[in-house]
């Protein structure tokens, strides 16, 4: 399962209007945030959301339990591993808002959550490199 997570609109329109101040350069500058700081700012709050029993056992949140691509102006974060039946997997994972599993009753939302707080600092670091473009 991958986090789906985007922009409010509010601060989408803000981006499209900076990029617009600079279109030869705007597409570099925010690729390189989302490619760089964005995408390793994200997978470390979704991380920080990701529940932790208090069963002695091996958890998600401190086993790197997420991977991310990269695309053209995005990203994409998504779970390590595989099926919950599969040893040494963290199935609760693949479905983190259905609260799926034995263990797993209340669902949790860490991909929304993480994106949460995530955004504000990429929005920031956009707009700031951005900035630095249109000053060039």
């Amino acid at each position: 399962m991958a986090g789906e997570y985007y922009l409010d609109f509010k601060k989408s329109e803000q981006i499209v209007k900076s990029m617009s101040l600079v279109p030869d350069k705007a597409e570099k500058a925010v690729n390189q945030v989302l490619h760089t700081s964005g995408i390793k700012d994200a997978i470390k709050a979704i991380t920080g959301f990701i529940p932790v029993s208090n069963r002695n056992k091996r958890h998600a949140r401190n086993s790197n339990p997420l991977k991310g691509d990269t695309m053209n102006l995005g990203f994409r974060v998504y779970a390590r591993g595989g099926a919950a039946k599969n040893k040494n997997s963290f199935g609760y994972l693949a479905f983190p808002n259905d609260g799926l599993g034995k263990h797993n009753l209340i669902a949790k939302r860490f991909f929304e959550r993480g994106g949460d707080l995530a955004s504000t600092s990429i929005f920031n670091n956009i707009m700031t490199a951005l900035s630095e473009a249109a000053e060039l």
